[in-house]
């Protein structure tokens, strides 16, 4: 009698820590990702994220050799007879074909590898017509070497593509031998275009640093339903430091320093590679490669790479709760799972109903067992990318 006793208490402590647990009193504890409901304290996710804080990202499986993925690709005319490697991208829906779908992908150029990414990486653009999970297939070199850290969007206020890297202009590489980043400055550099195909404008350096996580800020009479249209850009960089300018070209202002918990490398909160957005109700959120595995591991990636942070303003707060939005684990279609050694570079395709649910998350992903190959996968979120791609016909 006394031990069942003891199984009951047992059980009713772990009752009530599960339910305290998920008790929130503040949209804050939902990762802004959702509301508290006020009868329950529990919180109701977002389309996409789930989680008792709604701080993961519901990821569906994906399929095999979609995305950009070269890796076996042996035709010595462009590449060489080592695979095509390449580190992440951003899938942009072409606005006069909605069928058609544009991927921008960091590459390395002549069969290099990521070892080589500086200085051999270029900005590459592909296609497909298959959908914007793809496969995508090449179509043309938008830059040469060396550019990195690719992002692309519509800027609405003067109708134009803005294309964000890091990089100098360089002789295009001989070999595959990587350079110090101390021989290079960083700078975080754009260009505009009115098409996705080019041409493209000379580089405007906008600020020194590296990752740039660029976001057309949406004001408060956007959400509201208002057709005014707000020029100003934020751009976040590493470590979370955020700009904003009154439009693409002008001088940016720093508006949020690097946060308390990533002041330092090799701590718990060490962070990497940001991607910012604007969700539905105005607040701001970020993806970001979360170091702690190298931390615990004394220099293992895997398999918890993704950290997801938020704030109401572009000046913060920024709250970062320690746990993983997404991991270097994949499920297939096929039903096999593969860890990666690496999973980086998040970034994500939302859908265009001004609900902002996220539809596919494209990261760049180097298989175990090797150092140079790497490509970019594009896995779908939750489920709301089912009925997009079927109005889309596919």
């Amino acid at each position: 009698m006394q031990l069942t006793t003891l199984l009951l208490s047992l059980t009713a402590l772990s009752s009530l820590a599960l339910v305290q647990a998920q008790t929130c009193t503040t949209d804050e504890d939902c990762s802004l990702n959702g509301i508290c409901a006020p009868q329950t304290h529990s919180c109701l996710c977002d389309a996409g994220w789930f989680g008792s804080d709604c701080g993961h990202l519901d990821l569906a499986p994906a399929t095999r050799w979609t995305g950009y993925n070269h890796t076996n690709y042996t035709d010595p005319t462009y590449y060489n007879t080592r695979g095509n490697s390449s580190w992440g991208g951003q899938i942009i829906q072409d606005r006069g074909d909605p069928a058609l779908f544009h991927l921008l992908v960091d590459q390395f150029g002549h069969g290099c590898g990521l070892s080589a990414w500086r200085p051999t990486s270029f900005v590459a653009r592909a296609e497909s017509r298959t959908g914007p999970q793809g496969p995508y297939t090449w179509v043309q070199n938008v830059t040469g070497s060396f550019r990195h850290n690719a992002y692309v969007h519509w800027y609405p206020a003067e109708e134009k593509y803005l294309l964000w890297t890091i990089g100098v202009d360089v002789a295009d590489p001989s070999s595959c031998k990587s350079v110090s980043k101390t021989s290079w400055p960083n700078n975080i550099s754009v260009a505009a275009a009115s098409s996705i195909q080019g041409p493209w404008s000379k580089f405007h350096i906008t600020v020194n640093g590296t990752n740039p996580a660029p976001f057309p800020v949406l004001s408060a009479s956007s959400h509201q339903g208002s057709d005014a249209i707000d020029s100003r850009i934020a751009l976040a960089a590493e470590d979370l430091k955020i700009y904003v300018a009154d439009r693409w070209d002008a001088a940016y202002k720093l508006v949020h320093t690097t946060p308390p918990w990533n002041t330092s490398d090799y701590s718990p909160t060490w962070t990497e590679d940001p991607f910012v957005w604007q969700d539905k109700r105005g607040h701001w959120h970020a993806l970001a490669h979360w170091m702690i595995d190298i931390v615990e591991k004394k220099g293992t990636k895997y398999p918890r790479v993704g950290a997801h942070m938020f704030a109401r303003t572009l000046q913060g707060r920024w709250n970062f709760k320690l746990h993983e939005a997404f991991n270097s684990t994949v499920a297939f279609t096929d039903g096999s799972v593969q860890t990666f050694n690496r999973r980086e570079r998040p970034k994500v395709f939302f859908s265009e109903d001004g609900e902002m649910t996220p539809l596919y998350l494209v990261t760049g992903v180097q298989p175990l067992g090797t150092t140079a190959l790497s490509y970019t996968l594009i896995q779908p979120i939750g489920s709301a990318w089912k009925e997009y791609e079927k109005r889309l016909g596919f």
